[in-house]
């Protein structure tokens, strides 16, 4: 249930953006854009972001101090405990505060994270999808794992960053179907690259290639949209979106492998060539 210490207008509190980064930004901007009280924060102190002005906070005690609600869109598990358990952390704040994870996360990582919480900290699961393209326009898809009162409730603050917010179920709902998006997805990213190589090593005609598969059964989000990803032609680096996805690919393993049928080839098989594929992305041009 939400705290009588809220507003009933989640747009009328405080809300705060953990992770300035790629996605961060873009939606910090999309509530500041609509008069939405909303200050950002990031672990890495990035001179671009002092550009926000007031509008972005260096510290994390005094960013948690003054936002009630928190919305968390940081790279990762660890990035993660440290907002939330880290010195001066969430967890150690005394007022009531509503944690809006929007990371992609292992749904394990999330149930462990959620038992370790204080009653005063209500946790609920939102992950986005649509990449950096659609949290400029504002066009996320959101999948939210909560109650329906607090699905009712946070709506409206999701609607200024997205187009489909859709409440899943349960709390850890939301990331679980996630990671099944994203595991979908990875392997799409894969194949796409994998035949654009094949391509290339074969001198066809890529525009060829490519308008022909858009319009065929090979068809997917990644090569349709092709132009307008900024990581389409990335290779893997620890830090970069390729690397995301591989996190991602493995917040799926930590979740849905069960040890006994790690030799099934959906369960154990297709799942380490993804990550496999992901480590040695071919080079193109």
């Amino acid at each position: 249930m939400i705290s009588k210490s809220f507003q009933e207008d989640i747009l009328k509190e405080k809300i705060g953006l953990a992770g300035c980064g790629n996605m961060g930004l873009p939606m910090l901007n999309s509530m500041l854009s609509k008069k939405i009280d909303a200050k950002g924060y990031d672990i890495e102190r990035k001179t671009s972001l002092l550009n926000l002005g007031k509008d972005f906070l260096v510290s994390k005690e005094k960013f948690l101090n003054d936002r009630n609600i928190i919305i968390s869109v940081v790279r990762d598990a660890a990035d993660t405990l440290e907002l939330c358990q880290g010195k001066n952390g969430l967890f150690e704040q005394q007022s009531t505060k509503v944690l809006i994870i929007a990371s992609t996360l292992s749904p394990k990582f999330m149930m462990d994270l959620k038992s370790k919480a204080p009653k005063n900290i209500t946790i609920i699961d939102a992950p986005m999808s649509g990449a950096t393209i659609a949290a400029n326009e504002a066009t996320l898809t959101f999948m939210v794992g909560c109650e329906k009162v607090l699905f009712n409730y946070i709506e409206p603050l999701l609607e200024l960053m997205g187009t489909r917010i859709n409440h899943i179920g349960n709390y850890g709902s939301g990331m679980m179907v996630k990671v099944l998006n994203n595991f979908i997805a990875a392997s799409s990213v894969a194949s796409v690259r994998h035949v654009l190589h094949q391509a290339q090593k074969f001198e066809l005609d890529i525009e060829a290639l490519f308008q022909t598969i858009d319009t065929s059964s090979g068809q997917t989000w990644f090569g349709t949209n092709r132009s307008d990803i900024e990581w389409f032609k990335e290779n893997f680096e620890k830090d970069n979106t390729m690397g995301i996805l591989k996190k991602d690919v493995e917040a799926y393993v930590d979740f849905f492998e069960n040890e006994s049928d790690l030799d099934n080839f959906v369960s154990g098989e297709l799942s380490a060539s993804i990550i496999k594929a992901i480590n040695n992305m071919p080079l193109t041009k």
